[in-house]
């Protein structure tokens, strides 16, 4: 599908996605770009590119297309960065988790004959690091694109067929839309989880089992990245976080009320939307 495809950031989200396109054959040559030579030293060791560098320049080179997995402040910039390196009509994206920030940065710097499209793969793990890389890590999960009015169709349709050739479900949407939607599906749990893991503290951890484990499986989260996260859609976040204390709200309610009937209906209204993923 690809001569070359660069990955900027081998973490978890680069490393495997450079060997989920190895092992669908969508590139010819895979390049992958850290600023760690530890990272570089075990991404070619392990094969899971077939060149890596510590230099933006050189790994851009000849990229039909580049894709940025860095945390969401630093896509803009590096895009900027790399823009006078990549070749005429090469396809840019990226793979971070809030969009609005992200797709205005870029098109806002109008990047010359480079067609950008924003991605955000949905998929992920509360582990970080290119050795917990996994080519599994993108089947069956869901790929969203972002389209604005700047939004070359031909780069886009191109970009879809690449994520589906990952295995992904691509629906294309606003970035509005998608910090809206992914606000209260990905970062208000996140942010619960966090909660609920600091509210525990870490007397009696010796007696959580698994509904502690699962609730709160997420804070282990990359601290540095999920704080970019929050704050580039604080908006929305600010937001569900309301809802939620009303949702609490509910369950303080009932119970101070000693009211059973109350706080069955809630938790079978959880159970009903849980029951349907």
């Amino acid at each position: 599908m690809f001569k070359k495809i660069t990955i900027i950031g081998l973490g978890l989200i680069g490393g495997s996605l450079a060997l989920a396109i190895k092992e669908k054959k969508l590139a010819k040559e895979i390049a992958g770009v850290s600023r760690r030579k530890s990272t570089i030293d075990r991404a070619i060791k392990n094969k899971i590119v077939d060149f890596a560098t510590l230099d933006l320049k050189d790994g851009v080179k000849d990229s039909d297309l580049v894709i940025i997995t860095t945390p969401v402040f630093k896509i803009a910039a590096i895009a900027k960065s790399i823009a006078p390196f990549l070749r005429k009509g090469a396809i840019l994206s990226d793979a971070g988790s809030t969009k609005r920030c992200v797709v205005k940065d870029i098109e806002k710097a109008k990047l010359k004959d480079i067609y950008f499209v924003g991605s955000h793969p949905i998929a992920g793990s509360e582990k970080s690091g290119i050795k917990y890389a996994d080519k599994d890590l993108f089947k069956r999960a869901c790929c969203i694109l972002t389209k604005t009015k700047n939004t070359n169709p031909k780069a886009a349709a191109r970009l879809k067929k690449f994520w589906v050739g990952l295995g992904m479900q691509v629906v294309i949407m606003p970035p509005d839309t998608h910090d809206r939607l992914l606000s209260r599906m990905s970062h208000l749990p996140h942010a619960v989880s966090v909660s609920l893991a600091n509210s525990a503290g870490k007397d009696g951890l010796k007696f959580a089992a698994g509904g502690f484990k699962d609730t709160t499986r997420i804070a282990s989260g990359e601290p540095e990245l999920w704080k970019d996260i929050f704050f580039t859609n604080r908006d929305n976040l600010i937001k569900d976080i309301k809802i939620l204390k009303k949702e609490l709200l509910k369950i303080e309610t009932a119970l101070k009320s000693n009211n059973s009937r109350a706080i069955l209906k809630l938790l079978s209204r959880a159970k009903s939307i849980r029951d349907s993923l």
